[in-house]
C-alpha cells in the first residue's frame, strides 16, 4: 500500500536540513507512516547559525544555508519579490514527486502552502501561477505561524474559503508572527482545528502538541491509528476551536 506524502516547507531564514530538527515532534508523530518530502526555498540570504536548542538535536556544530520563498518588499507599493521562482520549483517538485497528500508549512511556509493549496483549486484566477502542473487538490494542511501572503494583488487567493481539513498551530507569545495574524489566516478555512499554546514562534515540543497532531492526522495516514494504550486526544486538547497549554 502507498504511504501517503507529504511535502514540508521551512520558514523564511531556515533550509529543509535545519527544519527536519526543528520539526522533530511531527517527524516522531508520523514515524514511518508516511513519507515527508524535505524542501529548500530557492531565495538563497546568506548563512544562519543554529541556536543552542537546535545543537542538542544537531550531531556536529555547523552553519546552514540561510533560505527563504520570497522576499516582502514594502516601500509604496508590497512586493514578494522571488516568488514565479519558487511557484516554478513547486510546479516542478509536484510533477516530478507528487502527488502530495498534504502539506507542513512553518511561518513563510505555512504562508506558502496556502498560496499552493489557492492555486490548485483555483489555478487560473489572478496573476500567480503553478503552470500546466496537473496535481489533485491537497488534502489537508498542518500550520504552524501562518500568516496571510499580505501583497493586495494577491488577495483573490483568499477569497474562495477553503475546504480542506487544517490544523492551525498558534504561539500566544509569538512575536515574530502576530497571533492575531495567524487568526486571520484560521478563518478562510470552513472547520479548522486550533492548537493554541504558551509559547513563541516554533512548533511546540510537548507531548500534547504530539497528541494533538496525531489525533488530526490520522484521519489521513491510517497507520497512526492509536493504540488502547495511548492517551487519546481530549476535547480540550484542541477543537475546531482553542485551548492554550504548556509549550
Amino acid at each position: 500500500m502507498t504511504k501517503p506524502k507529504i511535502l514540508c516547507l521551512h520558514g523564511f531564514g531556515e533550509n529543509a536540513e535545519l527544519f527536519k530538527i526543528r520539526s522533530r515532534n511531527f517527524r516522531a508523530v508520523v514515524g514511518d507512516t508516511a513519507d515527508l518530502v524535505f524542501l529548500d526555498g530557492p531565495i538563497d540570504i546568506g548563512s544562519l547559525h543554529m541556536t543552542t536548542g537546535d545543537l542538542v538535536d544537531a550531531s556536529i556544530a555547523r552553519e546552514f544555508t540561510n533560505l527563504g520563498w520570497w522576499w516582502m518588499r514594502r516601500g509604496r507599493s508590497f512586493e514578494a519579490r522571488g516568488i514565479g521562482k519558487t511557484l516554478d520549483l513547486i510546479s516542478k517538485v509536484l510533477t516530478e514527486q507528487g502527488p502530495f497528500d498534504g502539506i507542513l508549512g512553518f511561518s513563510q511556509g505555512a504562508s506558502l502552502a496556502i498560496v499552493i493549496s489557492s492555486l490548485l483549486a483555483n489555478p487560473s484566477d489572478g496573476p500567480l501561477s503553478l503552470g500546466d502542473v496537473d496535481h489533485p487538490q491537497i488534502k489537508f494542511l498542518v500550520l504552524a505561524g501562518a500568516f496571510q501572503l499580505e501583497v493586495p494583488e494577491y488577495e483573490y487567493l483568499y477569497k474562495q474559503p477553503f475546504t480542506m481539513p487544517s490544523l492551525h498551530m498558534v504561539g500566544t507569545y509569538d512575536t515574530v508572527v502576530d497571533p492575531e495574524r495567524s487568526k486571520i489566516v484560521q478563518g478562510y478555512f470552513d472547520s479548522p482545528d486550533i492548537f493554541e499554546f504558551v509559547g513563541g514562534h516554533f512548533i511546540p515540543q510537548s507531548p500534547k502538541c504530539a497528541r494533538v497532531m496525531r489525533a488530526f492526522l490520522t484521519q489521513f495516514i491510517p497507520a497512526l491509528g492509536e493504540s488502547e494504550n495511548e492517551q487519546s486526544v481530549t476535547s480540550t486538547d484542541v477543537a475546531a476551536g482553542t485551548v492554550a497549554v504548556s509549550a
